[in-house]
């Protein structure tokens, strides 16, 4: 799997850029000019993203990792590599989104 920037909030997982715009499109409602125009592209599986520290296994939780608080959650630093594999990903599916 690899992960594409759609636009500034969205980042979906797909084997490929076409299957990532079709899912995107589906999923989202937009139509291709709207993703097309916006679209940014393939990013590294080592960009980071962030994880509730809970969502983590019990292992992982104790180890010393990069972390924020964002209000009363610990949130934590993981690789879009590490999501992928952790969370079996192997279908197109929005992996990241940010809030505005």
């Amino acid at each position: 799997m690899k992960v594409f920037k759609m636009n500034d909030y969205d980042w979906v997982a797909a084997e490929n850029e076409k299957q990532a715009k079709e899912f995107y499109k589906e999923e989202c409602g937009f139509d291709d000019d709207d993703i097309n125009e916006e679209f940014v592209g393939e990013v590294s599986l080592k960009e980071e993203m962030l994880i509730e520290a809970d969502d983590l296994p019990i292992k992982e939780q104790k180890e010393q990792q990069k972390t924020m608080t964002y209000g009363n959650v610990l949130w934590v630093y993981k690789s879009f590599e590490w999501v992928i594999a952790h969370e079996k990903i192997d279908k197109p599916r929005v992996i990241c989104s940010t809030e505005y």
